[in-house]
């Protein structure tokens, strides 16, 4: 295993010891940043030390009062659920906690801290970790707790996390389950023991004045940095090792930005680390083809809302396919909407939105409301039977918010040239929040001349037992298309009453 392992692990025995009484010196024995795990892999590692601990306590919550087990969900996934527990709901015993079954997995989430564990079983065990749902337990807590603090911030986006998990899985600290994916991985045998230590050392943590020295024996020269403030005598020792560690990091993403998958999480945290060649990399990100890469590009442009980035945006948004491949819509419309925010060849720009394609019609039609009213009625027309759902469903909803006579107008208009049950599902939910006893009558009207015999799913015999029902997506669709299209009309609901008082022109 890597010799840096056990450098941390004779930092984590260490820090049990009294802090040395002569500091400025013990500092300077210590191991060189390089030759420790930079803070970003450190602290990944021990939150996944600690992280194991609350799988193993899911698996044992799912086995004791959920009436489930682990091995089930391994083989069967979401037909090992225990069939005598509802898929979703609060725990029994813990009304503070809910859980969600899953797949393979159960997810668990609490009603007022916000804490989200979700946790794939593999075989017997729940050692084993997901990057995606880690990612996400460290986005919710409302109350992190110290590691987690740290985490945050060293990681103001998650997404970067990747990259330290390929390290440590390179290095093999982490183990993958087969040698065909990195995903999922599990601690090493020489880590996964050491629990009760990454425990106390995060308990010594929580004690701000004993911070510098933990710091610095893991190798965190930036947090020995930052506690040593103050203190010239110690600042002339951890400023240089902090600075060392940052550049360290800078090299490393700089290597990942041509590795696919990785790239535009390596550029995310070269922003985050406010590395001076960020803008080069930036610049020439957005002359390549539409990609993951360029939509971070444009993410971190659009956090420095910095005007003189008007003509580069400008240049990829003039060769760009608004009709494209995803994400070539994403990457047109992101573009549009930062050189509206700047007035960049403004009416060029506006008039630009009459092109909008699939998947981000609704955005289009709320700018044209906001920009060019004109252009709106064709949009909404577009959307309301278009081909990607997400269309049909924004547009929809930004019509029920509207709710006025000329936004029912283009819902009734929509229901009646399509008999198709899917293609009108959105509109259908639109007009139905409407609350009009005749707007509600057309619908049912509309159902009775378009009869659909209501899906009852399909069963699985498993062991000789039925399970199910299983529906297709498009019986999932017509099930839930109320709520879908309340959960849209929410989101778009504060941005649309400074609207209110439009009414666009119906050109034709």
């Amino acid at each position: 295993m890597d010799i840096r392992i056990e450098r941390l692990l004779e930092a984590l025995d260490r820090s049990s010891e009294r802090e040395p009484t002569d500091l400025p010196s013990a500092l300077q024995e210590l191991p060189a940043a390089d030759l420790m795990f930079s803070p970003w892999e450190t602290w990944i590692l021990i939150g996944l030390v600690r992280h194991r601990e609350r799988q193993a306590w899911v698996e044992q919550v799912i086995r004791d009062r959920l009436r489930g087990g682990s091995g089930n969900l391994a083989v069967a996934g979401s037909l090992g659920h225990p069939a005598s527990t509802p898929r979703r709901g609060p725990i029994p015993g813990m009304p503070e906690w809910e859980y969600r079954f899953h797949g393979r997995g159960c997810e668990f989430s609490h009603k007022v801290d916000g804490d989200v564990i979700d946790v794939d079983f593999w075989g017997e065990t729940a050692d084993y970790f997901d990057t995606y749902f880690y990612q996400k337990f460290l986005e919710s807590p409302r109350r992190p707790e110290p590691p987690e603090q740290r985490l945050r911030q060293l990681y103001s986006s998650t997404d970067s996390v990747t990259i330290a998990v390929a390290d440590l899985l390179a290095c093999g600290v982490l183990v993958p389950l087969s040698d065909r994916s990195a995903h999922p991985y599990r601690l090493a045998e020489g880590v996964n023991h050491l629990a009760a230590e990454v425990e106390a050392f995060c308990e010594k943590w929580s004690h701000e004045p004993k911070r510098l020295w933990l710091a610095a024996l893991i190798g965190d020269w930036p947090a020995a940095d930052s506690a040593a403030v103050g203190h010239p005598e110690l600042t002339t020792i951890t400023g240089p090792r902090a600075a060392q560690c940052r550049e360290n990091q800078w090299r490393r993403l700089q290597q990942e930005l041509g590795v696919p998958y990785r790239n535009a999480d390596a550029l995310r945290t070269l922003a985050d680390l406010e590395a001076p060649f960020l803008d080069g990399c930036l610049r020439s990100t957005l002359q390549g083809q539409p990609s993951g890469l360029i939509s971070a590009a444009l993410d971190i442009i659009g956090k420095q809302d910095d005007s003189r980035w008007g003509p580069q945006v400008y240049e990829l948004f003039s060769r760009i396919n608004p009709e494209g491949d995803l994400p070539a819509p994403h990457i047109w419309m992101t573009s549009l909407k930062f050189l509206l925010r700047h007035g960049y060849r403004l009416a060029e720009v506006t008039a630009a939105l009459a092109k909008a394609g699939r998947t981000e019609l609704g955005e289009a039609v709320l700018l044209a409301l906001e920009h060019a009213p004109a252009l709106a009625l064709p949009l909404i027309r577009r959307g309301l039977l278009d081909e990607a759902p997400c269309d049909r469903t924004d547009v929809a909803a930004i019509l029920a918010v509207f709710n006025t006579p000329w936004s029912r107008h283009e819902l009734y208009q929509a229901l009646d040239q399509s008999d198709e049950q899917e293609r009108t599902a959105d509109v259908r939910a639109a007009i139905m929040e409407s609350g009009d006893e005749i707007a509600r009558q057309l619908v049912l009207d509309w159902e009775e001349r378009n009869p659909h015999e209501n899906g009852v799913g399909s069963y699985v015999e498993v062991g000789g037992q039925m399970l199910g029902p299983f529906f297709t997506f498009g019986e999932h669709a017509l099930r839930d298309r109320m709520s879908r299209i309340r959960w849209e009309m929410n989101k778009f609901h504060d941005r649309i009453q400074k609207l209110r008082g439009i009414i666009p022109p119906d050109l034709h």
